[in-house]
């Protein structure tokens, strides 16, 4: 490989990192015309193809890369993530992951696709052993314990699959992004909040609360929300504030307490019933109490899909799963790019005896899941880069 790459390939780069296809496309053919056979541009060619859904062009240009260099790994993952989206090449989905975590052995991503490639062509112990070897990378990897979960349904139902559905859930970092949606917080400040510095009214301190519990600075955020509710015992949104930083703590009764106090002051308070509903769904035998909370939380905050999905969740637990279909249906139709939701309505077509849908929307979730990581410019400078300091 080349450790200096022409203006016309620099050029091509740029354009497929801005999103413009058609004239990144372009710029390759050009940049091929002008350099020639150049594993780079293939590599970009494949990632393009793929992003218009042309998987067969994809698969020739990612095969052409791999020719002219077989440690890119940005052309492997465009070449897995082609023969599993076009369907049906299971065999060889398998030996290009496998190929991918040879190349990149700390790829966690290549082993949770490894697995559902094995699981696709029921190599069942195999995409276990996948998964798992995933989690030891990364054992906050949401994505390999949904298709553990995916799998315990398969092999022993829902009863025990359904606490590693919401074990994935929680490592989601959509979770917490929900609570503070419902919040209504933004990004938490890089400077350090310092108690006495916030303005001593009940607002400043509530919402500098918010912002510390956002950045996981509890210490801060429990002091702020201890000053509120020395003012005012009896402030809703300071004890729904409390509950979630219980729930952070692994303290479910506190939690439970302060929400159910907030609520009897305000019955309608979406940050109370988050919490609440949280703590029901992680108690053995609570699932109809989490079901009342969520559905009444989804009516306060309808266009949230997180909710539909913790909702839909519930359901499962109860048994229902026609209701829970719907919920999780909702929430994809809200979000597409949900994975938790995509997860949790392929558990509910395999209930259903329908494979051959929730091996369809597991597909769904890796195209999203893989889209949100930028994984393949990641791959790529990061291939670059060790092939300009060879």
């Amino acid at each position: 490989m080349s450790a200096e790459r022409p203006s016309a390939v620099l050029a091509a780069e740029s354009l497929a990192r801005s999103g413009a296809v058609g004239a990144a496309v372009a710029a390759c053919y050009e940049a091929l015309a002008v350099s020639g056979r150049s594993a780079h541009v293939h590599a970009l060619l494949a990632h393009l193809m793929l992003e218009g859904d042309f998987y067969d062009e994809a698969i020739a240009e990612a095969t052409t890369a791999i020719e002219a260099d077989p440690d890119c790994a940005p052309a492997y993952l465009a070449l897995g993530l082609a023969y599993d989206r076009r369907g049906g090449m299971w065999d060889q989905s398998v030996l290009v992951w496998h190929e991918l975590a040879e190349v990149v052995p700390d790829l966690v991503t290549a082993h949770v696709q490894l697995g559902e490639a094995f699981a696709a062509a029921a190599f069942e112990d195999e995409a276990l052993e996948s998964w798992k070897r995933a989690l030891e990378l990364d054992p906050k990897e949401p994505r390999a314990t949904y298709n553990l979960a995916i799998a315990s349904l398969k092999r022993e139902g829902m009863a025990l699959a359904l606490p590693l559905f919401r074990q994935a859930g929680e490592l989601d970092p959509s979770q917490d992004e929900l609570f503070f949606s419902l919040l209504g917080v933004g990004e938490p400040s890089p400077e350090p909040i310092d108690p006495a510095r916030v303005k001593p009214t009940r607002e400043a301190r509530l919402g500098a609360a918010g912002l510390a519990l956002r950045g996981e600075d509890l210490f801060t955020a429990a002091e702020l929300v201890r000053l509120a509710l020395d003012e005012l015992p009896d402030d809703p949104e300071a004890l729904a504030l409390a509950a979630y930083a219980y729930l952070k703590q692994e303290a479910a009764n506190e939690a439970m307490a302060c929400a159910l106090r907030a609520l009897s002051l305000d019955a309608t308070l979406a940050t109370a019933l988050y919490s609440l509903g949280v703590v029901y769904a992680r108690r053995t035998g609570l699932n109809r109490h989490a079901a009342r909370v969520f559905l009444a939380l989804a009516k306060r905050a309808p266009d949230r899909a997180l909710v539909h999905v913790l909702l839909a969740e519930s359901l499962l637990g109860l048994q229902r799963y026609e209701q829970a279909g719907r919920a999780y249906r909702l929430a994809v139709r809200l979000d597409p790019a949900c994975v938790r939701a995509r997860f949790g309505l392929a558990a509910s077509y395999l209930t259903a005896g329908r494979h051959a849908e929730a091996q369809w929307e597991i597909r769904r979730a890796a195209h999203y899941d893989t889209k949100r990581q930028g994984l393949f410019f990641s791959l790529y400078d990061r291939w670059v880069a060790g092939g300009e300091a060879s």
